[in-house]
């Protein structure tokens, strides 16, 4: 099963690689990227496309990590509410 994993592991590393080279290539000429305050300088279409899609990465797993932690928090306060209601309901059976 490990073996299987490693060759999958390699064959999807060697797949991103491909489509990387290829994508490279084809968006290869330079462009500036004009914001509002201020001018980027030229660099090629490829690596602003990719910085792009980090950064929608990094913004997106940080937006996960948040909701993540919240609803983690709301189920602990559920699991407490949960435990204290069976141990009042076993204290009223005993009675």
């Amino acid at each position: 099963m490990k073996f299987i994993k490693a060759v999958l592991f390699f064959v999807v590393i060697m797949v991103a690689l491909v489509v990387g080279v290829l994508f490279s290539t084809r968006n290869s000429q330079a462009v500036s990227l004009d914001l509002i305050f201020f001018q980027l300088p030229p660099m090629s279409m490829a690596i602003w496309l990719l910085l792009s899609l980090a950064m929608g990465m990094l913004l997106c797993a940080f937006i996960y990590s948040v909701v993540t932690f919240k609803l983690k928090r709301h189920n602990t306060q559920l699991q407490r509410q949960l435990s204290k209601a069976n141990q009042s309901q076993s204290l009223n059976k005993v009675i």
